[in-house]
C-alpha cells in the first residue's frame, strides 16, 4: 500500500510539473499558477493509485 501511494504520488508530482510547464509553453497560462491543474493531478493520483492497486492484482 505504502509503495502505491509512493509510486501515485511521484507520477502526480511529474504530472503536475509537466502540465504547468505546457501550460505556460504553450500560452494557456503565462504564469506558473499551480491551483490551474491540482483537481487534474487529483483525479490523476486516483486514476494511477487503482491502476496500481489492479497490476499488482492481477500479477499474482
Amino acid at each position: 500500500m505504502k509503495q502505491r501511494i509512493t509510486g501515485a504520488l511521484m507520477a502526480t508530482g511529474l504530472y503536475l510539473l509537466i502540465a504547468n510547464a505546457g501550460n505556460f509553453f504553450f500560452g494557456v497560462n503565462r504564469r506558473f499558477d499551480w491551483t490551474t491543474t491540482l483537481w487534474e493531478a487529483a483525479f490523476f493520483f486516483l486514476f494511477i493509485f487503482l491502476l496500481l492497486g489492479y497490476r499488482n492484482n492481477h500479477k499474482k
